[in-house]
């Protein structure tokens, strides 16, 4: 009854309302869920879906969610799983204002999200999708698209006129395209439900997505002769871990260099932080003084100043897609090489590069600066170590104690981080840790869950401040997650209070007030909640745990739970946030 076909790179197909054509177009195009949150103006959507899988028509699945920011954080998880573009559904601009933060990290992250709102109905009731309810003249403003147009790639606003399988095409085609990131459609209710009779659309095989752009080759021989030629190369490397082949390739070119690896890891999992040539986080260890080359490789923030100035001598090399970083209004990291193309497909090329250049000398002098970084690595990590173990020697759960016990859990498992401690995570494999690259905390358990979604034999750990988690919307997080039989491990550091009003007040006025009087009303907000127990209420597993000694019998209940399908939160009580008191020692 409701026969489709694809002719001349078109999708053709019986159709009543535009809503069906837009979710065949969804579906036709990678987008394989939608996370919706109800509203009245985006019924539409809902009976389309109803309607394509009872006709046999293409329709992604519904997923149904009761918080926005749940929703979109949940379908950014899905796309860093898939690579495809993930879709959301919210009610008129509240609904896109409760999204709020999680708009900015799906930009910042590069989410290829399609975002979509209604539109409160302005049309007569006379019209299909007419105004039907009082709320509606409350719901207007005059440009609801504002509201996200500093931070998506495309927007639009659907009119009767338009072809809307084709304009789901063209967002997922400007989305999909490097540097890639999230895009907007505002659905009105009239638009969706204007009559037609058939849809015809074009699919992304015929609006091709562009492929990545490539660094010039001649510059990329340049840039190996200068890696080769120093004595002291340092790799910052952030952004490229969206590409699991160039974890591999990035290990061999810092192998063949001798060069140390700092890494982002508020992003992805780009170089194992066990390798002997790892230095440490960018931004929390200092960058080592003596570098004389650096090779940035699709990097926002290569190290933090004043705390290292390259001298007039260091090569800066910075390898990007948008080496400009064209969002930051003021930058100002010095260069003295900069290439356009993509990052990850660069290290490959100069792996070939560097290998032709490498003499016997050349290897000689690898081998010895390898072995003197391995040697600083060790100790840097048995100082780590050391520290965890004398705070639980004083019975206190240090968050290294913490970070150990998650790294060592099956290599497979994928883990989500926000505002958690990341040293001893240890990760090995691509794609097996995940962090926001944005600066919305409450992002990660939400993606987590999108995550779980899409790889659902894989573990998934979402290790999150305590803050963090009550930003996530914790009833949500746990309900979705059994809901879609997601079951996540929530590991929450919980710390009763926020860095940035105790340690960051103090540091920025360490003679003040609060200071003196030990007053840190704003940043501290403890006891607090017992998450485990809220956990517990909602049928899932929950335990809080506050001696040392009792942390990894604790984590293997948590991990047999979801394991048994099951999500599980792991409060895990760490020292409060007092900046008079040495953390681990309180």
């Amino acid at each position: 009854m409701n026969a489709s076909e694809q002719r001349d790179g078109e999708y053709q197909m019986k159709a009543d309302e535009p809503a069906e054509a837009m979710l065949a177009s969804m579906k036709l195009n990678g987008i394989d869920r939608l996370w919706f949150v109800s509203g009245t103006e985006i019924a539409p959507l809902q009976e389309a879906a109803a309607k394509n899988t009872a006709l046999g028509q293409p329709t992604p699945k519904i997923m149904t969610m009761t918080h926005e920011s749940v929703a979109l954080g949940a379908a950014c998880g899905e796309t860093v799983v898939t690579g495809r573009a993930a879709a959301t559904a919210f009610h008129v601009d509240v609904g896109l204002l409760n999204a709020g933060g999680a708009i900015h990290n799906a930009d910042r992250g590069r989410h290829p999200v399609l975002i979509m709102s209604g539109v409160p109905p302005t049309a007569d009731p006379s019209v299909p999708g007419g105004r039907s309810s009082q709320v509606q003249w409350i719901q207007q403003i005059p440009d609801q698209g504002q509201i996200v147009r500093q931070y998506v790639r495309w927007d639009h606003k659907l009119a009767p006129y338009d072809n809307a399988g084709l304009t789901v095409t063209r967002a997922a085609q400007v989305m999909l395209t490097e540097p890639q990131g999230p895009a907007y459609l505002a659905v009105p209710r009239e638009a969706l439900m204007s009559p037609i009779k058939e849809a015809r659309f074009p699919l992304l095989d015929r609006l091709q997505v562009p492929s990545r752009a490539v660094a010039d080759p001649d510059l990329l021989a340049r840039v190996a002769d200068a890696l080769v030629r120093a004595d002291d190369p340092l790799i910052c490397v952030s952004r490229t871990g969206r590409d699991p082949a160039s974890v591999p390739q990035l290990i061999e070119l810092a192998e063949l260099l001798g060069a140390r690896v700092m890494s982002d890891l508020s992003n992805r999992m780009a170089f194992p932080s066990a390798h002997p040539l790892y230095a440490g986080p960018i931004g929390y260890t200092a960058t080592p003084p003596e570098t004389d080359c650096l090779l940035l490789l699709d990097v926002l923030v290569p190290w933090m100043p004043p705390s290292f100035t390259p001298s007039p001598g260091t090569a800066v090399i910075r390898i990007g897609l948008d080496p400009v970083e064209r969002l930051a209004a003021m930058y100002e990291f010095p260069t003295t090489m900069s290439l356009a193309g993509d990052a990850a497909a660069a290290v490959g090329e100069l792996v070939e590069l560097v290998r032709q250049r490498t003499s016997s000398g050349q290897r000689e002098r690898v081998r010895v600066r390898t072995e003197a970084y391995g040697r600083q690595a060790a100790a840097r990590r048995g100082r780590l170590i050391e520290t965890a173990d004398r705070a639980a020697a004083a019975g206190v759960i240090h968050p290294l104690q913490l970070s150990r016990l998650l790294g060592e859990l099956d290599p497979d498992t994928i883990i989500c981080q926000e505002l958690a401690e990341t040293q001893l995570l240890d990760r090995s494999q691509p794609g097996t840790l995940f962090g926001p690259f944005g600066s919305s905390i409450g992002f990660m358990a939400p993606m987590a869950i999108g995550i779980k979604t899409a790889a659902p034999d894989r573990r998934v750990v979402a290790t999150v401040g305590d803050g963090s988690w009550m930003f996530s919307n914790p009833q949500v997080c746990t309900w979705a997650a059994q809901y879609h039989h997601a079951p996540v491990l929530f590991v929450v550091s919980d710390n009763r209070g926020y860095r940035t009003g105790t340690h960051e007040v103090a540091k920025t006025y360490p003679a003040g007030y609060s200071v003196r009087g030990r007053d840190y009303t704003g940043g501290q907000f403890g006891p607090g909640p017992s998450y485990a127990a809220e956990a517990a209420a909602s049928g899932c597993f929950g335990e809080r745990v506050t001696d040392p000694a009792e942390l990894a019998a604790a984590l293997s209940r948590a991990v047999k739970a979801v394991d048994s399908g099951v999500p599980a939160v792991l409060d895990v009580w760490l020292p409060g946030h007092d900046p008079e008191v040495p953390n681990g020692a309180q």
